[in-house]
């Protein structure tokens, strides 16, 4: 997980560093002095929440369609079980290693909604992790935890979710997929409180 006192200076350094720009260059895109620029850099101050999703926009141009073709090469050719899941919990890419863990026999996943696919544990767990936010761009990780009926008895997934802005501004969802033991799934439903637990980015600089 990242540092989060981290976020931002590396955020800002690296759209700097890429786009060739001083500190007073990007302080004059967005409207504030280098002065300020300096101090998100050294991690002294964060960007005020309306320079925010600018900052994010800026760092997003120019990688373009290359950002998501290495996201979903990462996908595929992961060495652990991982998905990339867009809005409406629909499946852009996975892995075999992604079915092999979850325990289900199909050969392409692509374009298919989780929802109907698992039961309706998964399906209600899909819905609030929606709702929470993370396609609207303003959740940096989450956690889900998911029961999947089975003939064979229930499996219990574990699932770090992280976003991905794509170059014509949607966002993606990165999903590691970790089969866990029951005791485990209903340990951390204790500990979140539910089946799901989101850092909001907000809460990256706290």
């Amino acid at each position: 997980m990242l540092d989060r006192d981290d976020y931002w200076p590396r955020l800002i350094k690296s759209l700097r560093s890429r786009e060739h720009l001083t500190q007073a260059d990007l302080g004059s895109r967005l409207g504030v002095d280098q002065t300020a620029v300096s101090r998100w850099e050294r991690g002294q101050d964060a960007p005020a929440l309306r320079l925010r999703q600018k900052i994010r926009d800026l760092y997003r141009q120019r990688a373009a369609g290359k950002q998501d073709l290495v996201a979903r090469a990462r996908v595929r050719n992961a060495l652990w079980p991982a998905s990339l899941v867009g809005p409406g919990a629909v499946f852009i890419e996975f892995n075999a290693r992604a079915l092999a863990e979850i325990g289900i026999q199909v050969d392409d996943l692509r374009g298919r909604s989780i929802y109907g696919l698992f039961g309706p544990d998964v399906d209600c767990v899909t819905e609030r992790w929606e709702s929470a936010g993370i396609f609207q761009g303003e959740l940096a990780m989450t956690v889900s935890l998911n029961r999947i009926e089975s003939p064979d008895g229930p499996t219990f997934i574990k699932t770090l979710d992280t976003p991905h802005f794509t170059w014509d501004g949607d966002i993606w969802c990165l999903c590691e997929i970790q089969r866990i033991s029951a005791t485990e799934h209903a340990k951390l439903i204790e500990e979140f409180g539910g089946a799901h637990f989101a850092l909001p980015f907000d809460a990256l600089n706290h």
